[in-house]
């Protein structure tokens, strides 16, 4: 992976799913830029490089069960995103940060603790296939915690020791008031006013991500001090290689009991429920498949229209492991506009967590080969989505 760090040169603009209409709605703007957002600005970025924008949907693009579809060009369809996070940048250090996992709640000033982990002896509508609960330690209360975490903080999360939190403002949100603009003449529409709110990240603070190299020609698209377009309304930045190093949050992994926590958002075809876990057993599906045979594996799935998993011929190792909780917090929906409006899905927001118990230490750690850094999302991996970090977490015994 190859990392870069994106300097807006003004604020920024990331609508949601709703119509902005001037006099009748408001541009929801002012949120952290998806991973989709991003991978699509750089592909635009790379291809407009390579001699302008092919015309939409003119092409085959790779097959999906030997039918093609056509896609605007069959370039760089090996890109592949981690990212974005903020990175802040004081005194010559810098600081990365992730967003908050859903599992901490507050406990007093600038003081957090985990939620209690127990199985589910009650009547209740637990969903299958959990069977352990999560509840807050203490009285619930209206305290706020912080939207993001540094790397440090992190890590001491995922090792089970994090007690304290300190809050830093990463941006701000900027209203403005917009005009509409014809898009036949590209002028105002006279009397047409529109209000919305724009991201502004603070002066040290940047976007910092990590794309593939090709993996054909073995080196990586060069983004290096091209200027990106990013989200609504033209607003742009440069790109510049990263000064510091990509560094997700890593803690040593022991005992049989697992939690994965998304950095990213993740779709899933199940809902809440990743398709990699079975609906009734709550059963991994996932498998431990060498790097080198990726490729391979996939290849019959987009050659062969008749192609259908079979686990019985799946020659990979499995995981004995099975999915007992989950912490999620509200769908977040994903969707947009160009031109017409996009597929609308609705996504398990990042930091949401959940809890894993495998049959023994060796289990447990093929499961964490398999969920450490990597995008597990059911729809758009490669785009960034579904990222996600492990970490331990403890059984409450009640009494």
């Amino acid at each position: 992976m190859h990392v870069y760090d994106f300097i807006p040169a003004d604020t920024l603009f990331f609508r949601d799913q709703r119509p902005l209409e001037a006099g009748s709605s408001f541009g929801h703007g002012a949120r952290w830029p998806l991973p989709t957002v991003l991978h699509s600005a750089i592909r635009t970025a790379l291809l407009r490089a390579d001699g302008g924008l092919p015309p939409r949907n003119g092409m085959n693009g790779r097959p999906h069960k030997g039918r093609s579809r056509k896609v605007a060009s069959t370039k760089y369809q090996w890109l592949n995103l981690r990212g974005p996070f903020p990175v802040e940048c004081r005194a010559n250090k810098e600081t990365m940060y992730f967003p908050i996992p859903r599992d901490l709640v507050p406990d007093g000033d600038d003081k957090v603790a985990y939620l209690h982990i127990f199985k589910n002896r009650g009547m209740n509508n637990l969903p299958k296939p959990l069977t352990y609960l999560a509840a807050p330690p203490g009285s619930p209360s209206k305290t706020k915690l912080p939207e993001w975490i540094s790397a440090s903080e992190y890590a001491s999360y995922l090792a089970g020791t994090l007690t304290q939190l300190k809050h830093s403002p990463l941006w701000d949100t900027e209203h403005r008031i917009g005009v509409a603009i014809d898009p036949a003449t590209y002028t105002a529409k006279e009397g047409q006013l529109y209000a919305a709110e724009h991201l502004r990240l603070r002066d040290d603070v940047k976007l910092r991500f990590a794309i593939s190299e090709d993996p054909h020609r073995k080196e990586c698209a060069d983004l290096a001090a091209k200027i990106l377009q990013l989200g609504g309304e033209q607003r742009f930045g440069k790109v510049t290689p990263a000064t510091g190093e990509w560094s997700l949050p890593s803690v040593p992994i022991t005992g049989c009991l697992v939690k994965w926590v998304l950095l990213t958002p993740a779709i899933f075809i199940h809902g809440w429920r990743p398709g990699w876990v079975d609906e009734t057993t709550g059963k991994v599906k996932l498998r431990v498949v060498d790097k080198t045979k990726r490729a391979d594996r996939r290849r019959p799935r987009y050659d062969d229209r008749n192609w259908k998993y079979d686990p019985q011929r799946d020659d990979a190792e499995s995981i004995s492991a099975k999915l007992v909780a989950a912490v999620v917090g509200k769908p977040q929906v994903v969707g947009g506009w160009d031109d017409a409006p996009k597929p609308t899905y609705l996504a398990v927001p990042s930091g949401s967590v959940y809890y894993f118990q495998a049959d023994d230490d060796k289990e447990a750690g093929k499961l964490v080969a398999v969920l450490q850094e990597r995008c597990k999302s059911d729809f758009f991996g490669e785009k960034g989505l579904g990222l996600g970090v492990c970490g331990t977490w403890q059984e409450r015994v009640e009494a």
